[in-house]
Formats: structure tokens, C-alpha cells, sequence
């Protein structure tokens, strides 16, 4: 184990744990703050259409989530930087990241897509089955102007692929661990929260296509947790994570404009 994993294992966070540095109630704030930030910045670009007169500012919102979706990270960043440093420890502490092993963790992260867009469009499939009785497709978002797809290409699945396995591989499941005593319950807990925060991203007051959202990344999210319970290393989900998100952007918004 690196020295960068060692410091985020269980061992050293029970260690902070005893001195207080980590508690439930840390824990409790960070596993539901991707959501409080999403629904922030969705109202921060709501709150520009309204001033331009629009009559569905927040609805208009919505297709910009891969552009504003950087300062739902920016919030989480910030959290992260502020509880780690509570621990004595840092954020580069929470990617486990171990330069001997990059070339297999890249590699690894490859082989991690098939099996996980097999979980995307499966819980797509299957949520939309037992909601509406047939077999939904993945939605890729909304086309933007070129600038901002550009922008959502390029630059932000790499941040949000980071920050999201973060937030909720790096920090909260090592930590629900220890202060719970029980993996079970710490999987359980974390995978259903992160594929809870889907319903937030966009926020569509939608109820049956939020649930939709919620149940279909269920089964994406249970895999990512339990991969990283195997590697305790963020490199090769990060990979992953990254790229497919930059598929789907490509998807949804590179080539509407294209064609």
C-alpha cells in the first residue's frame, strides 16, 4: 500500500477518529452536499434566464448542467479540502494515487467501461421497465452552442469524474466504514446516496422521471463502490467515470451540432 492510501485507511481513520478530527456529523453533511450544490447552481443559471426575461427559467437551466456542473465540484472541493485538513490529511490523500502503478490503473480504468455502461443502460432498461412497463433509453442531455459543448467535453467530466469518486469512493465510504463497523451498511449507505444525488442533476420537479433517475444509477453506483473496496485506489474509476461522461457529452451535444 502507498503511503497516500495508508493515510486513508482504515487503521489511520480510526486513528482521527478517536481524536475527534472525524464524526458523523462531517459524514452526514458531505453524503448530501453534491445534491444541495447541484440544486444551488442549477438556481444560480435559473436566476440569469429570469433576468433575461425567460418564462421557464428553470427549466431553461436544465440542459446546462455539463457547464455549471464545475461549481457543484468547486463546493464539494472546497468541503473535502476543509474536513481533510480537519483529519490532517489532504485531498491528493483521498485518490490513493501510486505512480508506480499508472499504467495499470489507466488500463484497469479501461476495462472498467464495458462492465459499467452494461450497468448504465441495464438500469435504464430495467428502471423504465418497472416504472412505465418497457425498456427506456439513456437520455444524453440537451444540446448547447459550441463553446459551452466544448467546455463540457473537455473540460468537465475530467473534474466531475474526479470530484465525484472523491467525494463519495475516496471520502465517505472508508469513513462510513469505520465509524459504522459495518461494510454492509457503508456500501449500502453510500451507493444509494450517490444514485440519489442523480434525481438532483437536473432538478426537473419531475417526480416519476426523478425516481427514474434515482433507481436507474442504483446499479452503477453499488459497482463503483465495490470496485474501489477492492482497490482502495480512485485512479482507475476516475479514468472510467471520465471518459464515459465525456461519451455521453459527445452524445448529447457534440453531435447534434456535427450533424
Amino acid at each position: 500500500m502507498g503511503e497516500a492510501a495508508a493515510r486513508n485507511a482504515s487503521a489511520a481513520i480510526a486513528a482521527r477518529r478517536a481524536t475527534g478530527a472525524l464524526t458523523w456529523r462531517s459524514l452526514v453533511v458531505m453524503l448530501f452536499a453534491r445534491a444541495a450544490f447541484a440544486v444551488a447552481a442549477q438556481g444560480i443559471v435559473a436566476l440569469v434566464y429570469a433576468t433575461r426575461g425567460s418564462a421557464t427559467p428553470w427549466r431553461d437551466a436544465e440542459a446546462w448542467l455539463p457547464v455549471y456542473g464545475t461549481l457543484i465540484d468547486a463546493g464539494c472541493l472546497c468541503m473535502l479540502w476543509w474536513l481533510t485538513r480537519r483529519e490532517g490529511i489532504t485531498l491528493a490523500d483521498l485518490v490513493g494515487f501510486d505512480r508506480r502503478r499508472v499504467l495499470r490503473d489507466v488500463l484497469l480504468g479501461l476495462a472498467l467501461i464495458p462492465p459499467g455502461l452494461v450497468l448504465i443502460f441495464g438500469g435504464v432498461a430495467i428502471s423504465g421497465f418497472l416504472m412505465h412497463g418497457g425498456v427506456d433509453l439513456p437520455q444524453y442531455g440537451q444540446p448547447l452552442p459550441l463553446i459551452p459543448a466544448l467546455y463540457a467535453l473537455l473540460v468537465w467530466p475530467l473534474i466531475w469524474g474526479l470530484t465525484e469518486q472523491m467525494t463519495y469512493n475516496g471520502y465517505l465510504l472508508p469513513r462510513f466504514q469505520v465509524l459504522s463497523g459495518s461494510t454492509a451498511l457503508a456500501v449500502a449507505v453510500v451507493a444509494l446516496v450517490w444514485a440519489f444525488q442523480h434525481a438532483f442533476m437536473p432538478l426537473t420537479f419531475d417526480l416519476d422521471y426523478m425516481i427514474h433517475r434515482f433507481v436507474s444509477s442504483v446499479p452503477n453506483a453499488l459497482f463503483m463502490v465495490l470496485v474501489y473496496l477492492r482497490l482502495r485506489r480512485l485512479l482507475p474509476l476516475v479514468v472510467a467515470h471520465w471518459l464515459m461522461d465525456g461519451a455521453s457529452v459527445f452524445a448529447g451535444s457534440i453531435l447534434p451540432l456535427l450533424a
